[in-house]
């Protein structure tokens, strides 16, 4: 037999294609960030792989897709990119709606084209990638007016960045004098001022991913040759605008040359929007490019656009450090982070510069050079030596360091970034004064600090004592920390404590890698994660598996329900909500989220209900003290905030029990937070719409949970103990946790163990009694002070006494006249152990409530609204 080899075409690793079940392994992405599955459309080159969205797939701001979602290098699992969507006149209301999608490959190029139609605009944007220039990918949107339609004066795309997971360096090509680097003005989404005052002409802006873990990536985005062509005369070129605010970057062109003003972005040159607009019959063409750098660096993506330019090569004596570049008139325009040995090399331009090289313990030093016609070697930053703290071997146990006097609290995980906006730090994830030593392989061993004094307290969670002291370290010295691990200091038979509310890198706000926020929670001594990543399903058991943790934890899988989109069905969005004891499918778009944007409520459970029967739902965070899409009761989906004094079925409420089509209501809802992360005031607002809906016969789980997103933000703190027959991990039973839940057999706290009954009679269950002797029993590690116990009967609070944890039980007798729920909770003020070992955080605990069959018909008769509501509902007490 004669075998004959034959060369594959030079374009044989381009490849623009609809993911399969065939195709999904080759062609499908990698990386935290990555969420393509079945259905969507890939792209690549051979380096940079990508993926679009669907048109029927939902994205973070649009009910529909066919944007682009995924960007890496190919087989590198890199892809930390949210999405890129594109924006009429920059609005979120004004999203192009894609109807069509093509994949396209010739001999030179691969290409995805999306179309569709907007009132009088037919838009096409084309996604590119080439072997010419493979490390870019090139994005061109044509807009054609073919029709009178809403005036068209800006065009662009915004990338979301949430909890600095990318974070944007801003530069302009053109003029450097007006580049800010990473310190940006200060921008609120809610004041159109600080908006414009932020608005810049730059046409680059880089933004640099986390480099916690896995390999670094920097994406690059840089403004394109874009141009009207009117019906008459040349093209004109068109005025760039950029923005950058803490979780979102835009970059867009105006519709129109600016006829006063420029080439900055003010007030003058925002007042000619209304004039500007496309005529029919003319084409605007806006083209980007979006290049991609290997580093967590701004220079790996200007060493490509200055590939041309003179090199320089240099060598600091600390990898840690980075290396930022100035121009004489002060302007930053890139940074670079040495290779592990200290090198680093730097395409510029010619001209003067300063390199600083810093450390993120203070330590700089900083170098003048001229850049000429040849390349050249910088002399080496030195450093100095730093100060080192050797950590103790005890294990598990989070280690808080506070600076005394004047040192400052250190930030370990900082990446040397310094990501600024109107001059106030923007802290990535990993960036916190907590270390996590889990018992790991790559547990930290010692700690780089800035010379001082520091306190260091040793917590692992509410059923362990803490431990403290103090150490000082001086430069180029090497302290050991010497510190006793904590003991345990109470335990909890037949309870199993799970936090309900998780994040970690796979949410577009949280860059924390999974690993650190299993080593954080195993800290922490709690049972049960339960993972609930925005808009993806999440499934830590085969990370537990794999670190050998499968008899100290289990885990459940769930997804945070993000919704964001308003319009239609939903004006004010659907609010947040968990969706627990999910199905992962590997192979979906986001791994099966259900799908939400732009859906009531109702219609999101209705599917739970059908398509994943055991699922519970959680309303997050209800309220809150500044208004927000994210906060349910403050506009119920429709624009009217939940009346608690109002019956259910008279508006402003009424919304909350009209039923779908199916019988699902929005407030179908299983459970409901009352204590989210550190801040205790809105549990007041809280608790009194949860009372409401208890006196309605609504009855709801109230929950605690972290909502952690970063290092800093503590795990399972407040958390939730839930009644089981099995109470360890090893022994975790799924379905009798989600039944204990569900019925509401569960406690909230965040330092105090309380338990509470009712002649015997625990939270969640019926006593048929007209009277009964409540006992309350509050526990607490020794740093955990309590010094209040509130009980409400019918939302109505019946008595307020002293308690410290470890008394005997107390006894309070009560006599019912009706059917009732009995609530309980305790408070104490945070001391220096507690806010040492918990900052941010308050004693507090509260249990569900135990139910009253007063009349003893065998069944809970919900008391109704009275005439008057008492205080506690009407109006929320403070908290101490």
């Amino acid at each position: 037999m004669l075998l004959l080899w034959v060369a594959a075409p030079a374009y044989a690793e381009l490849f623009a294609e609809r993911l399969t079940a065939d195709n999904l392994t080759r062609r499908r992405l990698g990386g935290p960030d990555a969420i393509a599955g079945i259905g969507d459309w890939a792209i690549g080159n051979g380096t940079v792989c990508a993926a679009l969205a669907d048109a029927a797939h939902e994205t973070v701001l649009s009910p529909r897709g066919g944007i682009l979602v995924d960007v890496g290098h190919c087989g590198r699992d890199d892809d930390r990119f949210i999405q890129l969507q594109p924006l009429f006149n920059l609005s979120r209301a004004n999203i192009p709606p894609t109807t069509e999608i093509r994949a396209e490959r010739d001999e030179g190029e691969a290409r995805i084209v999306t179309a569709g139609e907007r009132v009088g605009l037919r838009f096409e944007t084309l996604y590119a990638l080439d072997t010419d220039e493979p490390r870019r990918m090139r994005i061109v949107s044509t807009l054609r007016r073919f029709a009178d339609g809403p005036g068209l004066f800006l065009f662009g795309d915004v990338t979301l960045h949430g909890t600095a997971t990318l974070q944007p360096f801003t530069a302009d090509t053109r003029d450097p004098r007006r580049s800010v680097g990473f310190d940006h003005p200060p921008v609120d989404n809610e004041s159109i001022v600080t908006m414009v005052r932020g608005f810049q002409s730059a046409d680059l802006q880089v933004l640099v991913a986390g480099a916690a873990s896995g390999p670094g990536i920097a994406y690059g985005l840089v403004q394109g040759p874009s141009r009207l062509e009117p019906l008459h005369g040349a093209p004109r070129a068109l005025p760039s605008i950029g923005l950058n605010g803490p979780n979102f970057t835009i970059l867009g062109v105006f519709a129109n040359r600016l006829r006063l003003g420029g080439p900055g972005i003010g007030l003058l040159e925002l007042a000619q929007l209304p004039f500007m607009d496309l005529a029919v019959g003319e084409t605007l063409i806006y083209e980007r490019h979006l290049w991609l750098g290997k580093r967590s660096d701004v220079a790996s993506v200007t060493n490509l656009l200055w590939r041309d330019e003179p090199r320089l090569a240099g060598r600091v004596d600390d990898p840690a450090a980075r290396v930022r570049v100035t121009r004489e008139d002060g302007a930053v325009i890139t940074e670079v982070k040495p290779d592990p040995d200290g090198r680093y090399a730097l395409h510029l331009p010619a001209g003067h510069y300063t390199l600083r090289a810093y450390t993120p313990d203070g330590r700089e030093a900083e170098r003048s050079i001229l850049v000429g016609q040849v390349p050249r070697e910088v002399p080496v930053h030195f450093l100095g030596a730093p100060a080192r703290i050797a950590l103790p071997f005890i294990a598990p146990v989070r280690l808080v360091f506070h600076g005394v006097g004047d040192t400052p609290d250190p930030l370990f995980g900082d990446d040397g970034i310094d990501l600024r906006f109107g001059g106030v730090p923007h802290l990535d994830s990993p960036e916190s004064n907590h270390l996590f030593l889990a018992g790991f392989p790559d547990d930290p061993r010692e700690v780089v600090v800035r010379p001082g004094r520091y306190r260091v307290v040793a917590a692992r969670g509410p059923e362990f004592d803490i431990t403290r002291t103090e150490i000082e370290v001086a430069a180029g010295e090497r302290a050991v920390l010497e510190l006793a691990p904590p003991s345990r200091a109470l335990s909890t038979p037949g309870w199993l404590s799970a936090d309900l509310h998780v994040h970690a890198e796979p949410s577009d706000d949280s860059s924390l890698p999974l690993t650190r926020r299993l080593a954080s929670y195993v800290v922490e001594g709690a049972d049960v994660i339960v993972a609930t990543d925005h808009d993806r399903v999440t499934d830590y058991g085969p990370l537990i598996h794999e670190l050998g943790l499968a008899g100290r934890i289990a885990s459940v899988v769930g997804s945070e329900l993000t919704s964001t989109v308003v319009g239609g069905e939903t004006p004010h969005t659907a609010g947040h909500y968990n969706a627990l004891f999910l199905h992962r499918d590997p192979r979906a778009y986001r791994d099966g989220t259900p799908r939400h944007e732009g859906r009531r409520l109702r219609a999101v459970i209705a599917d739970l209900h059908a398509e994943q029967p055991r699922a519970l739902v959680q309303l997050n965070h209800a309220r809150n003290l500044r208004p927000g899409n994210g906060r349910f009761f403050s506009h119920l989906s429709v624009g009217r905030a939940f009346d608690r004094t109002v019956p259910l079925d008279r508006p402003p409420n009424r919304s909350l029990v009209e039923p779908g089509a199916d019988g699902v209501r929005d407030v179908d809802f299983h459970a409901m937070e009352l204590l989210n992360g550190s801040d205790v005031r809105p549990y007041p607002l809280l608790r009194a719409d949860w009372f409401s809906l208890l006196l309605q016969g609504e009855v709801r789980t109230a929950t605690a949970n972290s909502d952690s997103h970063e290092a800093r933000s503590i795990v399972a703190l407040p958390v939730n103990y839930v009644r089981v027959s099995g109470d360890r991990p090893g022994t975790f039973d799924s379905a009798e946790l989600r039944d204990a839940l569900l019925a509401g057999r569960s406690c909230g706290t965040s330092g105090p163990i309380l338990e509470v009954s009712l002649d015997g009679v625990g939270p969640g269950r019926l006593r048929s009694a007209d009277r009964g002797e409540l006992r309350i029993e509050v526990r607490a590690a020794p740093w955990v002070p309590v010094s209040t116990a509130r009980v409400f009967v019918n939302a109505e609070k019946v008595a307020e006494v002293s308690v410290a944890a470890g008394e005997e039980m107390l006894s309070v007798p009560l006599t019912f006249r009706r059917d009732a729920f009995v609530f309980v909770e305790v408070e104490g003020a945070a001391d220096d152990a507690y806010a040492d070992a918990a900052p941010g955080h308050t004693p507090f605990a509260f249990c569900n409530p135990i139910f009253v069959d007063a009349d003893r018909d065998g069944a809970w008769t919900a008391p109704g609204l009275p005439v008057l509501l008492p205080a506690a509902v009407s109006r929320p007490e403070p908290m101490r």
